[in-house]
Parts: structure tokens; C-alpha cells; sequence
């Protein structure tokens, strides 16, 4: 996980058997929160519509946990970053079977 305010980066391990607020605005929340249950952390969810427009009061809990949140949430709270928002960098990534069936299908397009 990266930190927002520095991208001071921690592995998601160190964060085993700890408490973190899990922020998602994505289309399907309870998947990123499965990832984040499946390295060991303790998640309180705090699930959004798809797309949504965070501002700072989505982000006021009652304690400093750590507040975990994709990178394509992240890039919606730049303006009002504190010091305990961190989030996980996107990785995508094609099967060789479907990118050599993209590449000649687009080939024979152009």
C-alpha cells in the first residue's frame, strides 16, 4: 500500500491482524474488501456507489485507523489527504491467449 500524502509504501502484511476503515467506491466494494480479509486484516467496510465523488466527510471516523482505499478512489481525495490514507496500486495484467487474439483481430482493422 502506498501513502497518499507521500507514497511512503508499506507491504500489506505489516497490516495483518490490524484494524483499518476499507473505502471503496468502485463497482463491486466487497471484492476489494475480500482482498484485504484475505491478507489477514481486520476491515471495517465503508462501501460507496461506483464513481462516487468523495469529499473530507466520507473520511470522518471516530478514531486515526488506517483508511485503506483503491488507487482509483485515491485519485479522488488528493485535495484532502491526511496522513493515515493509504491505497493499493492498480496492476493489470492480459492472459496471452486473449492479447494475441486482440492484437490480430486489431490488425486485420487497420
Amino acid at each position: 500500500a502506498l501513502r497518499l500524502v507521500d507514497e511512503t509504501t508499506v507491504a500489506l502484511g505489516e497490516l495483518a491482524g490490524k484494524r483499518v476503515h476499507a473505502v471503496a467506491g468502485i463497482g463491486n466494494p466487497e471484492r476489494f474488501f475480500s482482498q484485504l480479509r484475505g491478507q489477514g486484516i481486520e476491515v471495517e467496510a465503508h462501501p460507496f456507489a461506483d464513481h462516487h465523488r468523495f469529499c473530507a466527510d466520507d473520511f470522518q471516523f471516530d478514531d486515526d485507523l488506517p483508511i485503506l482505499m483503491t488507487e482509483k478512489d485515491a485519485v479522488k481525495c488528493r485535495r484532502f489527504m491526511k496522513s493515515n490514507m493509504w491505497y493499493l496500486p492498480i496492476e493489470a495484467s492480459l492472459e496471452n491467449d486473449f492479447r494475441d487474439r486482440f492484437i490480430e483481430r486489431f490488425n486485420k482493422l487497420i
